[in-house]
Formats: structure tokens, sequence, C-alpha cells
């Protein structure tokens, strides 16, 4: 006979935790509740999956094997501390957070309570709480801990559809800086070129319309070709008098500094792809700098 999916608690029913549970859900695990810092929002999620609401989670903990905490970052150490106050843990229970930066130090007191402490972060963005259990069919997640929740959080990380890999408890910052500087700055130079078309009269709806089948595009490119490759645009091709004319054309100094100092990171794979020269390299950054007021 095989064996049932180990019964899972979910403390937090926002964007990660409202998308792992439908997941969860869907790939035939049974849910021993939902719990939630007011028991409106928890509700809305339980009642969508047909379990449980709580407002304090410690009510719906000893009925699972496996905890999902997926509060915000900030509030991962309290809602631990206060489950442990309410001697909430168990034995053997596992306990994972799905934090991409904090390290599984801030579980300790379900650890201290006989619990498997551990971290399963999704690599992918959830904008909103509507969004499917489709957006975790593919995407890579972190996983870190003890080996016991490192072994468990695999199984489930299969089970979504992902692909999971290992992380060291060290490493988590610079991990999810770099994940941030793709997804959270994306969306800052998509606002930031939006208000530059703005300028000459593209409303924030056009502007997007126009930018994104570029954005689209430039993925494209570094799927097929990667990342340095994939690189286009004039400083790859030494076109200096262009960086120029938008230094020029840029009337803040704040977007002056912006522009200056992502035009010097590109040099450095425009230099790597081999499309430019010392010399047109030299020509570039001098153009930067001055422009730049000397950085």
């Amino acid at each position: 006979m095989k064996k049932p999916k180990p019964k899972i608690g979910i403390v937090g029913a926002g964007k990660v935790g409202s998308v792992l549970a439908r997941g969860l859900s869907e790939k035939g695990y049974q849910l021993s509740g939902i719990a939630s810092s007011t028991l409106e929002s928890s509700s809305q999620l339980a009642g969508e999956l047909g379990v449980n609401a709580r407002a304090n989670a410690a009510d719906l903990i000893q009925d699972a094997e496996i905890l999902f905490i997926t509060t915000p970052d900030r509030c991962i150490e309290g809602v631990t501390a206060q489950i442990a106050q309410d001697k909430g843990f168990k034995r053997g229970q596992i306990v994972l957070h799905t934090s991409g930066c904090l390290t599984t130090e801030v579980l300790t007191p379900a650890k201290e309570q006989g619990a498997w402490i551990g971290c399963m972060h999704p690599l992918q963005s959830f904008a909103n709480k509507e969004h499917t259990s489709e957006r975790l069919a593919g995407i890579y997640f972190a996983v870190s801990g003890q080996a016991e929740t490192i072994q468990q959080a695999e199984i489930i990380v299969n089970d979504l559809g992902g692909i999971s890999f290992h992380i060291l408890d060290t490493d988590k910052s610079l991990y999810h800086g770099a994940a941030c500087i793709v997804s959270n700055y994306t969306v800052s130079l998509m606002h930031w070129a939006s208000r530059l078309y703005g300028k000459f009269g593209l409303s924030s709806e056009g502007a997007l319309a126009a930018l994104v089948p570029l954005l689209e595009g430039t993925l494209q490119n570094i799927r097929e070709m990667g990342v340095v490759q994939g690189l286009t645009g004039p400083i790859s091709r030494g076109d200096g008098i262009t960086v120029k004319a938008h230094l020029e054309a840029l009337e803040s100094g704040v977007d002056k500094n912006l522009y200056s100092e992502l035009g010097m990171y590109t040099l450095k794979i425009a230099l790597e792809k081999g499309t430019i020269n010392q010399e047109q390299a030299v020509n570039i950054k001098e153009i930067l700098k001055i422009d730049n007021g000397g950085i």
C-alpha cells in the first residue's frame, strides 16, 4: 500500500502561503489547516481549499506533520516564538519557513521542542494572492537546514513540479540579493523607463505596451545565447556618440547617475563579449565619468 502523504499546516495566508497551499492541495497533500494573523485572511484561503482556518497557529499544528511558516520575513521569528510559547511544536515534526534571506536560526524555538527545521524558498515572484499553483511548476527552490528537512523538502518540491538545490545558511543573503536584482530591480528599471517615455507623451499604459515586448525579446536572447552573448545596444557596439546623447537627454542627476553606473557595469560585459576593444571601452568610460560628474 502506498504511504499517505504527510499532513501539512500553513501559517501565513499571504501570497506565498496561498500559492503553496493550492499547489500542495492539488498534489494530494492533506492540509491540517491555515493560520494567519487575522481569521478573515485565513478563512478566505481555507474556505477555498475546504480546510480549517485558525487565527492561533498552535491550534492547527498538533495535526500537522509538516509546518510551513510563510509569513513576511519580519514576522517569522516572532511567530515561531509564539508557537513555542504555546507549546505548539512537537518532536519529530518538520518546520520549514519560506524566506529567501533568513537562515534556519529563526526557527530555533521549534528545534528546542524537538522539531526538525529548515527552509524551502521558491525562486519566483508572486505579485498577488490569486496566483495559481502553475506558478510553481518548473521553478527552482532553495532548500537548507537539517538533513531530515532537506530530504522532505526535496520530495515536496518534486511533487510540485519544481527543481531543488541546496544552499548554506551563510549564503542566503547573497542568494536572495541576486534574486532581488533580477526580479525587483527589473520592475524598477521598467518604472524608470516608463517615466522617461512619459516625457514625450506616452501614458504609463502606452509605455508598458511598447517596452514589454522589448523586455521579452531580451529574455529570449538570454535564453538562446546566454547573458554575455545576449547583450545588445550602443555600449556593446562601442557607440560612444550614442551613449553621450543618452546622457545629455537625461535631465536629473539621479537619472544620469543611474544610467552611468549601469553603463559602467555593461562595459565589463561588452569587453567579455569581445565586441568592443580597450580603446572603445576607455572612450565610453570617459563619457560616462565626465557626464556623471566625475564618478
